[in-house]
């Protein structure tokens, strides 16, 4: 079960430093990010029926979100290590996902932060399943 609260805090933290970033610091967001959030904020549904409900098969209901965030936000993360180079869209509309607004340690990106809480979730989702199938 310490997995699954772990799971919870993370997608917690994440849906409510996505929201502190757009918000409370007015930081534009891409629509990748848009989607990004869409599913750590699925994510947080999820995990707190899972953890109401008991359900040991939470697990499988986070599998679509992970599935679909992890490659998005590694996706963003090697546009920001410039792995992936993205054409400039002068006079365009929106943010584009190159955007980085802020850097820590000249590696840290919202984008690495993103990835770092889907990879967890699907850690903790990992360790839940195999500690309940002992």
């Amino acid at each position: 079960m310490i997995y699954l609260k772990i799971a919870w805090l993370t997608s917690l933290f994440a849906s409510l430093a996505s929201v502190y970033f757009i918000e409370i610091l007015g930081n534009p967001s891409a629509a990748l990010c848009w989607f990004e959030r869409m599913l750590m904020f699925g994510l947080l549904l999820v995990l707190t029926v899972g953890i109401i409900e008991k359900d040991k098969k939470v697990y499988k209901y986070t599998i679509p979100f992970l599935l679909f965030g992890i490659p998005s936000a590694l996706y963003q993360q090697l546009i920001h290590w410039n792995v992936i180079q993205v054409p400039i869209q002068p006079c365009g509309a929106g943010t584009l996902c190159t955007t980085k607004f802020f850097e820590l340690f000249g590696f840290i990106t919202q984008a690495t932060l993103c990835l770092t809480a889907f990879l967890v979730i699907a850690f903790c989702m990992w360790k839940f399943h195999s500690m309940k199938k002992k």
